[in-house]
């Protein structure tokens, strides 16, 4: 058997691959870690949904259409300042949960951080069960992750 080196920056990996080598959290327990624990929150879309609306506490760190920029050493360093060193525990969310996950999956297995987690439904779910929002939350068809071949980009 040969082993097949993954795309990475250029072909994201599939999402199903993605999703099935990264943690996930459902919004309630990644709340109790975010209430009880020493965790960093990261927004990955872009700044201005950022701005518009975020997780209490959260920092923006975006990482590109489907998450290409997360492959970038500088991405990577930004999110290690950011979470004040690799041993943080990180929690990554983006509109739906995709974006973030690409970008998990990026800062695990491209840059050997260990503790990062994606928020299953991002923060539409979030909202959606009425957990604090700072800002006033936009999320409708816009912030669903474009399919790579049709459409005009990746705005988890």
């Amino acid at each position: 058997m040969t082993l097949v080196e993954m795309p990475g920056k250029d072909v994201p990996p599939p999402l199903e691959l993605v999703k099935s080598r990264i943690e996930e959290l459902l919004p309630t327990d990644a709340r109790q870690r975010v209430l009880s624990d020493d965790v960093v929150v990261i927004d990955t879309r872009d700044r201005e949904r950022y701005e518009r609306g975020h997780l209490a506490g959260a920092i923006s760190l975006p990482s590109g259409e489907s998450a290409r920029d997360a492959y970038d050493q500088d991405y990577a360093r930004a999110v290690e300042r950011a979470a004040g060193g690799r041993e943080r525990e990180i929690i990554l969310y983006c509109g739906e949960g995709n974006r973030s996950a690409r970008t998990a999956d990026a800062l695990i297995n491209e840059h050997d951080f260990e503790r990062v987690a994606s928020l299953i439904g991002g923060v539409k779910l979030w909202s959606e069960l009425g957990y604090p929002i700072e800002g006033a939350l936009a999320a409708g068809p816009d912030e669903a992750e474009v399919a790579l071949s049709g459409g005009d980009g990746d705005t988890t």
